[in-house]
């Protein structure tokens, strides 16, 4: 019976390692078909299992498996950590306060969205899923009255976006060849030059859609290197840290604002039971990351995302 009981130990214990090895392989790999896309997103979680591996080859007295088991959950622990590590530039530049919400088809809470805009003190307003019917709610509940400039393609179902801003914004265009329509703008913030953009990566939700979604990163990375001067890019980018094509897209010289701010692991994705965090803010890696955080905003199926930066 010992024996026995043993055995499936190591056999358990070894296949728990073969999974996490294989979602954390993937992880790095940035691959595009759609299980692996989707297995990604418990990237995070998959140290549970080589934890569980560890206990199992103690009990069962392997001691390489127990180092190798260890080993992995170390690997697997170790690129969750820098999320939780502040680090970024030490700026005394203007502050500046964002707000990103996918509006779920335009069906978000508009009075709500400009709460929080108010309470917050926000200073841009980036919107996905931005509906022309979202457009009117948010201009009833007083939107102009905070934030008076803007540039919005509003478009029907999930395909708009849109920007708001404290600041005049000058030079308004919509991104081509995107699966949505991401929206593009210039403002100046006490004499500083910025970039905003307000964007929404094709969910990866078929395969033909995967293929969208990896492209619709690639190229928003490749337009955002075009760029002069400082860069915000807020949306729902249909993706985690943990997808590589993201952080490629969030790499130097550009940087996800929560990282900066080592907000740790909080989700935007499904809102009510959120499990994974889709919704970012990348910046030029000279912004600093003060705070990010998640809002609720009923009748979205997103959480909303605030960022406190601060400029050069």
């Amino acid at each position: 019976m010992r024996r026995f009981v043993r055995s499936a130990a190591l056999v358990i214990g070894w296949t728990l390692i073969a999974v996490t090895l294989g979602i954390f392989a993937v992880r790095q790999a940035g691959v595009t078909e759609i299980t692996f896309v989707a297995l990604v997103v418990g990237a995070p979680y998959i140290g549970v299992l080589s934890l569980a591996a560890v206990i199992l080859f103690a009990a069962a007295r392997s001691r390489i498996g127990s180092a190798a088991a260890l080993v992995l959950t170390l690997a697997v622990v170790g690129v969750q950590v820098p999320m939780f590590l502040a680090d970024g530039p030490d700026n005394s530049g203007p502050e500046l306060s964002l707000l990103t919400i996918n509006a779920a088809h335009g069906e978000a809470d508009a009075a709500a969205i400009v709460a929080a805009v108010r309470d917050n003190d926000v200073d841009v307003l980036a919107v996905q899923e931005l509906t022309p019917e979202e457009v009117t709610d948010l201009q009833a509940a007083g939107i102009d009255d905070m934030l008076p400039f803007s540039f919005k393609a509003a478009l029907p179902v999930a395909d708009g976006t849109g920007l708001w801003s404290r600041t005049p914004l000058t030079d308004g265009t919509r991104l081509d060849n995107f699966g949505f329509v991401p929206v593009q703008a210039r403002t100046t913030v006490d004499g500083q030059d910025l970039t905003l953009v307000s964007f929404h990566a094709m969910s990866p939700a078929t395969p033909r859609h995967t293929a969208e979604w990896d492209a619709d990163l690639a190229r928003m990375r490749s337009i955002m290197e075009t760029y002069q001067g400082t860069v915000l890019v807020a949306g729902d980018f249909n993706a985690t840290n943990d997808h590589r094509q993201f952080r490629r897209l969030a790499s130097t010289p550009f940087s996800d604002a929560a990282d900066a701010a080592g907000a740790g692991l909080f989700r935007t994705f499904p809102s009510e039971r959120p499990l994974a965090r889709l919704d970012h803010l990348v910046t030029s890696s000279n912004v600093a990351a003060r705070s990010v955080r998640p809002l609720a905003i009923p009748d979205s199926d997103h959480l909303a995302v605030l960022a406190e930066v601060q400029l050069p």
